[in-house]
């Protein structure tokens, strides 16, 4: 399937949501804060704990630019991040990588939605291509190559 662009907010939603249904194995996420992914909305957090319910370990994987808005504006998320913890892995991203201003969506190594800079709603939509997806998924595994500080949902202390 070819790519389809997108150039509004409405759209971008749509498209996220469109991923979602799709996902049964993995989802990957690279993303300055959430906020414009509607991930914190009930029926993507529903969605969510029935998919980490459902799959294996590391089945959720999340990198952030700005992991502030995620710790403070996400308790749905949060609590998801608490009640599967061998599903799901926050990470906000390496220093050297901040100055990143893409974000990507990708799903089961076969759908994907790119949003080429992060403040703005153009985005390209792929469903249904391994083929196309595939320089997004090596380079989500180069940017958790480059390391970063995991998020827990418990408090360590001494």
């Amino acid at each position: 399937m070819n790519p389809e662009l997108m150039t509004h907010w409405s759209e971008y939603g749509d498209a996220a949501r469109q991923i979602l249904s799709r996902t049964t194995r993995s989802l990957r996420i690279f993303d300055p804060d959430l906020v414009r992914l509607g991930l914190e909305s009930r029926e993507n957090a529903l969605f969510l704990r029935r998919f980490l319910a459902a799959t294996p370990r590391g089945a959720l994987q999340i990198v952030l630019r700005n992991a502030e808005p995620f710790r403070r504006d996400s308790p749905r998320l949060f609590k998801l991040l608490a009640d599967f913890p061998h599903g799901m892995q926050v990470w906000e991203c390496a220093p050297q990588l901040r100055r990143l201003t893409d974000a990507m969506l990708l799903s089961d190594d076969r759908h994907a939605l790119i949003r080429i800079h992060e403040d703005h709603a153009r985005s390209r939509l792929i469903l249904d291509d391994a083929a196309a997806c595939r320089r997004y998924q090596a380079r989500f595994d180069e940017i958790l190559g480059e390391g970063g500080t995991p998020i827990s949902a418990t408090t360590l202390g001494l």
